[in-house]
Order: structure tokens, then C-alpha cells, then sequence
């Protein structure tokens, strides 16, 4: 037994010192408190989509399902779109608008929506959707008796987490899209006897050829071909627009594993008995915001193995640490705090259920307005080429529901309503870009269509820049889209 004579004044700093670490401790602890709060988490894998967890920078997203025997991250690329640029118009729209004005001030609103419809649509009635990247797809061998699963989205770093116990192992993933590198990242790592056995793959419906090389690459390419009616399903009554070989697009895929071993086996990666592996994905289109359209100048191809060879370079825990602080940098502008709630501790599935039948939970709804600016800034962000789309940045299907574009009679604004007032401007430059572009297209029309030297929009856009009235159908296309600019209708 060691003794130590102290005096009063040595005695007094120690307490001082004792005092001071215990309150950076709380502080600590507090901090961890809060961080948690901010953590969305399930005890059991996604059995459908919208059940995973949102991944994005504004140009990637992926949704991560968590599964313990395939792991799908489905994947976006902001500007992957079918279709092409076109802005049809009637033949004499302006003399035909006077004309259903006229019809309309008369009273004879029947007549008018009769005039209009026959006289004042034009095919396409609409346009081509948002389409999906591909299916990034991990399958394992031997996941079975899986214990103490937990899979996580932490709100505060932008980082999808899942573990669980599995033949003895306990095996952890996580995975996060990085606006640094703008790229995604997966580690999988298995602490235990049981190594990680597992296929590597990419899967898309159509359009794509994918290979698999040497030295853990997987690669992707495509151009979407657009059929039309009748060869092809249109989803649009009215017509979306002509068929052709448009938009390319391109995936690039490094896998890397400590331990074991990877064999490329025609379209997938094989590895074997590996202790760690890491997955580096980047995607490229040849699309150009300044056209407003696909650009043949652009190699898509090229753009991804480019930004490929840059995350190469980068070790996971530097590519990890630049993204999570790159992340708070934004979302920690904004703190809400309603206090602790007992239910702080449940997973949320079992939380949403206790507040439908509640009503009570105030932690909850701090959650949610902290979802909202974390959906914002995952589809929208300073560099991103184009501004948040009727799903954000995330859709997994070929035809997206109203083509998940930008409808602005009110959708595209409610996208950007948190963006000023929860501290996250930066998000609102793609839709200024993009309005500005949407300016120039339309003022020729303007003058041609409405005899107005300014510029215009009607409710729904895309990419390619339809401004002219577009809807499913012709009947919609003039009643939910001409109409707008008739006086006192709109």
C-alpha cells in the first residue's frame, strides 16, 4: 500500500481536477444521450422498400435493406432519366387561348373544356421517368440462427448500421454515401471463427451489361432504351414522348478483403474466408445540366472510373472520418430538444405503433423534424447537378409513380420548405440552377405561346426541361395544365 502526503492546497487542486473531469464526463455522456436520440433502429432486416433505411449526397442514394442473407442496397443516380427533350404546343396556342378565355367569361365552361381539349393538347401529353440505377446485391452463405440483430440510421453522422450474431461470429456492417468522395462505401467485418463467405453483385431490369474483372472490380454499363406504345407499356395515356437510345450511364465497383480471397466469376465477385471487406461504388450519366440533355461528349464510363481511382486511394477510416464530418457540418446546425420520453429506449417500429395508439411522444417528433432535414440533404446539396424530385433522390421503380418528377404547384416546394428555416441553404442552389436554365428554355415560348416577354412554367417538369402543359392524359393535360393560365382558373 502506497501513501501520499498531500497539503491543503495540493489537496484542493486534486478536487478541482476530480471536479473537472466529472463534468467533461457528463458532458460526454450527454452528448452520447443526445447523439442516440438521433438513431432510427429496427430489430429485424426490411422486408420491403419503404421499410429501409435512406442513404444520399444529393447525386447517390441507396436505400439498405440490412438483410442477413442477401443485402440489397438499392441505388439511384440523380440524373438517370428516360426520355428526351420535348416541348409541344398547339398550332396557334395564343389565338386558342383568347378563344377559351372568351368561352370561359361567357359562362359557357363545358364548351370552353371541350374547345380546349380538342383544340389546345398537344402529344406527348407527358414525359419519361426517373429510373433506378441498379440493385447492389451482397448474398452470404451460411447466415443461419441469427441472434441480437440491430439494424440502425444514424440521423447525426449519415451512417447505416447493422450487427448481429451469426455460426458463432458476430458480424458488422455499415455503410455510408459519401458527398466528399461521392461515392458509396460498405464495410463488412466478422469478429469470430465464421469468415465472411459471400457474392458480390449488380443487378438492373434492362439496359445494362455488367462484368465482372480482376482485382475486385465489378463494372456496369448502360443506355436506356425508350420503346414506344405499342411495343412497349406507356404509362402515360397521352404519350411520353419518342422512343430511341438515350441517356448512358455507368457504375464502377472495387471490392477489397483482408483475409481470404476474391474471384471474379462472370457477372459477380466471389469471396472466400475473408475476416473484412469493403465495397467502393461511384456512378456517372452523361447528362448536362447547362443543356438541359444528354450529352454524347460526356463518357459516363470514364466519370466513374475516375472518381473509382480517387476512393481507391482513400482508406476506409479516412473516407469515413471526411464524411461524418462533412455531414454534421450541416445537420448539427439545428438542435431540438423536447426532453427525454420513455420510449426514447424502444426500437422505432414498436415507437410508431405506441404513437398511433398514444399520441404521446415528444422524442419522436424531434425525430422526425431531424428526418425531414436529413431526407433534404441527401437529395439535394450545393453540388448536386439537379434539385430534389417527387421522391427525393430515392425510387426503385423503372416507371415512377407522376414519373417522380418536378411537379410545382406545390411538391417541389414542400421538398425545400425546411431548407432556409432549419439552417440548410445550401440545399436550395440545384433548384436555383435549374430554375435559372428553366428561365432561358421557356422565354422563346413565352413570347410565342402567351405573347409575354418573360418566362414560364406549367406544373410539371423534368430534367429536359418540359415547360409547356403536360399531364397522363390530354383531357388532364387541359385541365390540369392549361388551365393554369387562364385568369382566375389557375
Amino acid at each position: 500500500m502506497i501513501y501520499i502526503k498531500m497539503t491543503g492546497q495540493k489537496i484542493g487542486t486534486l478536487i478541482a481536477v476530480f471536479l473537472l473531469f466529472s463534468l467533461v464526463g457528463c458532458k460526454v455522456q450527454e452528448k452520447v444521450a443526445e447523439n442516440n436520440k438521433m438513431v432510427l433502429w429496427y430489430q429485424s432486416p426490411a422486408k420491403k422498400w419503404t421499410d429501409a433505411f435512406p442513404l444520399g449526397n444529393g447525386k447517390l442514394g441507396a436505400m439498405c435493406f440490412g438483410g442477413t442473407d442477401v443485402e440489397r442496397f438499392q441505388l439511384n443516380e440523380k440524373t438517370l432519366w428516360a426520355g428526351s427533350p420535348s416541348n409541344p404546343y398547339a398550332q396557334d396556342y395564343h389565338a386558342k387561348l383568347k378563344k377559351a378565355q372568351s368561352l370561359i367569361l361567357e359562362g359557357k365552361i363545358k364548351e370552353a373544356n371541350k374547345y380546349g381539349v380538342e383544340n389546345m393538347t398537344a402529344a406527348p401529353a407527358s414525359f419519361r421517368s426517373y429510373e433506378p440505377l441498379a440493385d447492389l446485391l451482397i448474398s452470404f452463405d451460411n447466415r443461419d440462427s441469427v441472434q441480437n440483430y440491430k439494424r440502425e440510421l444514424d440521423l447525426s453522422q449519415g451512417i447505416h448500421r447493422v450487427t448481429y450474431s451469426a455460426m458463432g461470429s458476430k458480424i458488422i456492417s455499415e455503410s455510408f454515401i459519401s458527398a466528399v468522395d461521392n461515392a458509396l462505401y460498405v464495410r463488412i467485418a466478422t469478429k469470430g471463427t465464421d469468415k465472411i463467405n459471400c457474392s458480390i453483385g449488380l443487378e438492373r431490369a434492362k439496359d445494362a451489361i455488367i462484368k465482372a474483372l480482376p482485382n475486385g472490380l465489378l463494372q456496369m454499363d448502360g443506355q436506356i432504351v425508350d420503346i414506344e406504345a405499342p411495343m412497349a407499356r406507356d404509362e402515360n395515356a397521352g404519350g411520353s414522348g419518342a422512343g430511341g437510345e438515350h441517356m448512358r450511364f455507368a457504375a464502377r465497383l472495387k471490392t477489397e478483403v483482408t483475409g481470404g480471397s476474391i474471384t471474379a466469376m462472370e457477372d459477380r465477385l466471389v469471396v472466400k474466408d475473408a475476416d473484412e471487406l469493403i465495397i467502393k461504388l461511384t456512378a456517372a450519366t452523361d447528362y448536362n445540366l447547362s443543356k438541359l440533355n444528354f450529352d454524347s461528349t460526356i463518357d459516363p464510363a470514364v466519370l466513374a472510373n475516375e472518381n473509382l481511382n480517387k476512393v481507391i486511394a482513400t482508406s476506409w477510416s479516412a473516407s469515413k472520418q471526411a464524411h461524418v464530418e462533412d455531414h454534421r457540418n450541416l445537420f448539427e446546425r439545428v438542435e431540438l430538444d423536447f426532453g427525454n420520453s420513455p420510449k426514447d429506449s424502444l426500437p422505432t417500429d414498436q415507437r410508431l405503433l405506441a404513437y398511433k395508439q398514444e399520441g404521446q411522444d415528444p422524442g419522436l417528433e424531434a425525430q422526425l423534424f431531424q428526418f425531414g432535414r436529413y431526407l433534404l440533404m441527401g437529395s439535394s446539396r450545393a453540388d448536386a447537378v439537379l434539385p430534389a424530385n417527387l421522391q427525393g433522390i430515392w425510387s426503385e421503380r423503372m416507371w415512377a409513380p407522376w414519373e417522380a418528377d418536378y411537379h410545382l404547384n406545390v411538391n417541389l416546394q414542400m421538398n425545400y420548405w425546411p431548407a432556409d428555416v432549419t439552417n440548410i441553404p445550401e440545399t436550395l442552389d440545384p433548384l436555383v440552377n435549374w430554375f435559372e436554365l428553366i428561365a432561358e428554355i421557356s422565354k422563346p415560348l413565352a413570347k410565342e405561346m402567351y405573347g409575354s416577354d418573360g418566362w414560364f412554367s406549367h406544373h410539371a417538369s423534368n430534367p429536359f426541361g418540359r415547360v409547356t402543359p403536360s399531364a397522363s392524359s390530354f383531357d388532364s393535360q387541359f385541365n390540369n395544365g392549361v388551365l393554369d393560365a387562364l385568369p382566375g382558373l389557375g
